[in-house]
């Protein structure tokens, strides 16, 4: 099988993230298996732990527009984005979608807390529906509140989560720590642990 043999082929290419090779993006077009979402993810998500904007740029001109609608690509594609810092790029993205859903919202509240955008981190957060937040949307909000200082920010949007989850927990005590906030940080491992078994990363 001539497609599942390129797909490991450029898999196996995409492990190692210094390897990008392009030139085997390229055969696919010319194979015309250019709508195999699962291969141009592999992609991404290579280009994202490199971090290297022209690397993205190359990958992300070779995916055809048709993939531009499927869910799955675009948020990548947002966090993709925010990892090599264009965040111009990311919100591209997010605007085309009349209704948003929640990874693309996370990744784009993610996006901005990576480049230091606390205070449009929460202005995004705040406009998602309430049904649409999750747990990873709260830590990213939270991450974003932590690396940009807003930690009155933070402690409300801590307040109001409903269903606090050890990463929550865990990401609010970081960001009351990197403000020296020793104490109230100290209260939320007494508070977590007064329900729960002691977790190691709340003392890192």
């Amino acid at each position: 099988n001539n497609l599942a043999q390129k797909t490991i082929e450029l898999f196996n290419e995409l492990k190692n993230p210094a390897g990008i090779n392009t030139v085997l993006l390229n055969q696919m077009k010319l194979d015309d298996i250019q709508s195999s979402i699962p291969i141009y993810l592999i992609a991404i998500k290579a280009v994202s732990q490199i971090g290297d904007y022209s690397k993205a740029q190359s990958i992300v001109k070779q995916i055809p527009d048709c993939l531009l609608v499927e869910n799955q690509i675009p948020s990548a594609l947002i966090d993709l984005w925010g990892k090599v810092g264009s965040v111009d790029d990311a919100k591209l993205i997010l605007i085309r979608f009349v209704q948003p859903d929640t990874i693309e919202y996370t990744a784009m509240v993610n996006s901005y807390g990576l480049n230091g955008m606390g205070v449009q981190a929460i202005a995004l957060f705040h406009q998602i529906p309430r049904e649409l937040l999750h747990e990873a949307t709260y830590v990213c909000a939270l991450n974003a509140c932590s690396h940009s200082g807003l930690v009155d920010e933070a402690r409300l949007i801590f307040k109001n989560i409903e269903m606090k989850t050890m990463r929550i927990y865990s990401t609010m005590i970081d960001c009351l720590s990197r403000a020296s906030a020793f104490e109230q940080a100290q209260e939320l491992i007494d508070e977590y642990e007064r329900n729960h078994s002691p977790y190691s990363t709340m003392y890192s």
